[in-house]
């Protein structure tokens, strides 16, 4: 496995700070399949080791991967985010990747990183990987206490990554509550997996299962359920989510 820490130019806003994990050394001539992974609300592009041990075991069946930070996160400048910017960031993000050569690439969002996925412009990808995708809406009582007072300005909110607090404002808010989530679920064609535990609080796995049943039903789509697992799935349970996704790839990589 080859790391390399890179700036990705942002059109929109400032370059993002991303690292990638090469399967093997460069060679202009090739490109590995690559898979780009999206991190969650208030996470940043390591999801507290998830992402890099997920790469690790991608190189290891050949294939590179990409993660990075998004707009306002991780090692980025602060400004305040949104489901908008976010698609936007991972549409330049999926466009720079195609201008490296890359022609199979598959794009992973958890949680947040999910509706991200979701909402951004990805012509031409191989497939969809969402973990605990947030897709229907739901508020838990954190969220209930972030959002009590955007109506008077920028809130910040402590980051499970590097970096300071992350910033919301309201159209934070106006983004995700005017987004059409059952269309772009119902259009959600290319091969789609969901890999989502039974005890995750913060994304209920009954959400999920109505998110599915609005997508496409073929064999090209897939939910799996990881037993006990929560939102915050590490260990054993980060094991399955990622045996399930290298799986997975396998089949269209």
């Amino acid at each position: 496995m080859i790391e390399k820490k890179i700036l990705i130019p942002n059109a929109e806003r400032s370059d993002l700070h991303g690292v990638f994990y090469f399967a093997s050394e460069e060679n202009p001539s090739h490109r590995s399949p690559i898979l780009i992974m999206c991190h969650g609300f208030t996470g940043d592009k390591y999801e507290w080791g998830r992402f890099p041990e997920t790469a690790k075991a991608l190189n290891k069946e050949g294939y590179d991967v990409l993660i990075f930070d998004f707009s306002g996160s991780g090692e980025n400048k602060r400004e305040p985010i949104n489901l908008s910017k976010q698609a936007l960031d991972l549409e330049n993000v999926y466009n720079w990747v195609k201008n490296q050569r890359y022609s199979k690439i598959a794009v992973l969002g958890l949680s947040f990183g999910g509706q991200t996925v979701l909402k951004a412009k990805l012509p031409g990808i191989i497939s969809y990987v969402f973990w605990a995708p947030l897709t229907l809406l739901h508020t838990t009582g954190d969220q209930t206490d972030w959002f009590k007072d955007i109506d008077k300005g920028p809130v910040e909110i402590p980051t499970s990554g590097e970096g300071g607090p992350v910033i919301i404002d309201m159209s934070f808010v106006m983004d995700v509550a005017e987004f059409q989530v059952r269309p772009a679920l119902k259009n959600l064609t290319p091969p789609t997996l969901i890999v989502q535990g039974t005890a995750d609080e913060k994304v209920p796995l009954e959400l999920t299962k109505k998110a599915f049943s609005m997508m496409p039903q073929n064999d090209n789509h897939k939910l799996v359920e990881v037993q006990d697992a929560t939102h915050d799935f590490k260990d054993k349970h980060l094991q399955e989510f990622i045996k399930e996704t290298v799986d997975w790839l396998k089949i269209y990589f």
